[in-house]
Formats: structure tokens, C-alpha cells, sequence
């Protein structure tokens, strides 16, 4: 029997790598898996990846993390469609590009800010919005929130990003406190370089090499290894563990 045999799990920004490695992980190990995402296209791809098995319990949908509409339509329908939901993983997030990434703090705008916030930060806050009151009905749940390293060092690149995580960090732990007592856990995983097309798109090959030795492990992690770490929590194994910050990095960052 699986970790998540049976249970019903929601996935936003299930297109990227690591999405697509958690809704193939939750699928391994028993999940009814709802997965959402804008690029729809890549959803169907992701329905042939899951295999004959997984696409019985596999659900796709266009989803824009941003738009409160979209949230709710998408949440609502995987309810119906799982009959209820027991985890919910906030993956979505806003590809920054080098540009931004490397722009010094006088040089940013508000709307630099925004346009991070709104999938990272709004995006997380509306699912769980939608998500919490079908698990208090049922007293039962589990939020996993995805954030980075940077905001629990400090960071001199990449400011929209890191206050938007920062943010998430944050609501994982209001979360914590306001719906434990109503069975609802909530969990932020902070990642560091993780290999993804996406990634390693925006990485020239020695900076790649570089970035490898920030960790004890001298490697970049894998999509996988962050799904199966998703899918721990998630489980009945975790289940005295709230609020907390786990950090996925290869010990870089050690707290």
C-alpha cells in the first residue's frame, strides 16, 4: 500500500518539472491526483506519462493561480469530481527571468513586485483559501507550500522573488496556528537548485558547475527527490510535524 493510498490530493503548476515529478510521485503511491496548470497542452502529455493505472486516477484542468475565478472553478470541480480533498500543494510559481533576477533593489518597480506576488504569494493564498474549509468539514488536511533557500539567508539576487517567498513562508505558519486545531497541517519546502528544463535553461554551463558545489552533495537536486519529500508530509508519517520550514538542498543550507 501506498503513502497517500486513496487519499485525494490537489496540484497547482503540475506543467513544470517539479509539479509534474509530484503528480507522478502522489499518483506512485495510491493519490487520486487533481492537477492544474495555464499550459493545458502539457497537462495531456503529463496524462500519457502517468500510464494506464495513474490516468484512472489522474484529473487536469486549466488553472491560473492568480485569478480568484479560476481558483475556486478549479478547486471546486476537483472536489466533486475526488470527492473531497486531503492535500493540497501550492507548486505554481512565477519563472523570473535573468533580468530581473540580477536587478538591484533601487531599480525595482512595484509592478516587478507584483507580478511575482501575485502567482506566488496570491496564487498559494487563494488555494488554500478555496481548499481549507473541505478539509476543516472533515478535520483532516495537509497545505505543502514551495519556497526557495534565499529568504532564510538573505540573498543579494532575486528580491521579488524572495519576498514573495518570504510571504509564503509566512501564511504556511499562520495556517499552522489558525486550522491545527481543526486537523489541517501546513508545510513549507524550501529548495535549493533543483534541476529542471527551466533551470537549466537559465544557467550557463559554468555557473551550472558553480551552483553544484553550493551543497555538501556537490550536485543539484531532482524534481523527484522534491516530490517524495512532499509526499512524506503529506502521509500519515508526518502527522505530529506543523508549520515548519523543511529545507530540500542538499544541506547547504543547515538549520
Amino acid at each position: 500500500m501506498g503513502l497517500m493510498e486513496g487519499k485525494k490530493v490537489l496540484v497547482s503548476g503540475a506543467s513544470g518539472g517539479i509539479g509534474k515529478a509530484v503528480v507522478l510521485e502522489f499518483l506512485r503511491e495510491g493519490a487520486y491526483v487533481a492537477a492544474g496548470a495555464r499550459r493545458v497542452e502539457v497537462l495531456k502529455n503529463l496524462m500519457e506519462e502517468a500510464g494506464e493505472e495513474g490516468r484512472r486516477r489522474l484529473t487536469v484542468g486549466y488553472l491560473d493561480v492568480s485569478d480568484e475565478s479560476s481558483v475556486a472553478e478549479f478547486v471546486e470541480s476537483a472536489v466533486l469530481r475526488l470527492g473531497g480533498v486531503d492535500a493540497l500543494l501550492n507548486v505554481a510559481g512565477y519563472v523570473i527571468e535573468g533580468g530581473l533576477w540580477g536587478k538591484r533593489l533601487v531599480d525595482h518597480t512595484v509592478e516587478d513586485l507584483m507580478k511575482v506576488m501575485r502567482v506566488d504569494l496570491v496564487g498559494s493564498f487563494l488555494m488554500t483559501k478555496h481548499a481549507i474549509p473541505p478539509m476543516t468539514r472533515k478535520r483532516a488536511g495537509v497545505i505543502v507550500n514551495f519556497a526557495s533557500t534565499p529568504p532564510l539567508t538573505g540573498y543579494d539576487k532575486g528580491l521579488a522573488y524572495s519576498l514573495a517567498k518570504a510571504a509564503v513562508i509566512a501564511l504556511t505558519k499562520h495556517v499552522a496556528r489558525e486550522y491545527g486545531g481543526l486537523g489541517v497541517r501546513a508545510y513549507t519546502l524550501a529548495l535549493g537548485n533543483i534541476e529542471t528544463e527551466a533551470t537549466v535553461s537559465a544557467t550557463s554551463r559554468d555557473e551550472y558547475l558553480e551552483l553544484a558545489k553550493e551543497c555538501p552533495m556537490q550536485r543539484w537536486g531532482r524534481p523527484e527527490e522534491v516530490a517524495s519529500a512532499a509526499c512524506l508530509l503529506c502521509s500519515d508519517k508526518a502527522s505530529f510535524i506543523n508549520g515548519q520550514t523543511i529545507v530540500v538542498d542538499g544541506g547547504a543550507v543547515m538549520l
